[in-house]
């Protein structure tokens, strides 16, 4: 009974660890003011993270619960899609923030050949996402 207390404890303080430090990492890319100057709906702020709070409530208790449900296809996708632009977005934000692309053709002195690296950089990516996609 000790054992299983001191578990919840734990796991509780790792997802309060591991959730604050996503918070932190979103905050320092500036995700949401990136989003509403790209939208120009800065009246809209509270909206934004009010949903963005809101989602990941809700994803993680559906994650972590047995619950399912079936959508028609032209769902799946539009989700699919919305989804892939959260993830474009942060991305491309934290490359932005780290400045990795730069810092990269430097190091490696590529800048002639900087628009392979891009390139290659998203093949692999969209590979990558397709091989786990047909065989996980």
């Amino acid at each position: 009974m000790i054992i299983n207390i001191l578990l919840i404890i734990m796991a509780f303080g790792g997802g309060l660890a591991a959730g604050g430090a996503l918070a932190a990492f979103i905050t320092l890319i500036n995700l949401i003011p990136r989003i509403l100057e790209l939208t120009a709906t800065g009246k809209y702020v509270k909206i934004y993270q009010n949903i963005f709070a809101l989602g990941s409530i809700t994803f993680t208790v559906l994650y972590f619960s047995d619950f399912h449900f079936s959508l028609p296809e032209i769902y799946l996708a539009l989700i699919g899609g919305i989804i892939g632009m959260f993830i474009g977005l942060f991305s491309s934000a934290l490359a932005e923030v780290l400045n990795v692309i730069p810092v990269l053709s430097k190091k490696l002195k590529i800048k002639d050949e900087l628009k392979y690296t891009i390139y290659a950089l998203m093949f692999g990516k969209v590979l990558g996402s397709i091989y786990f996609w047909i065989y996980y």
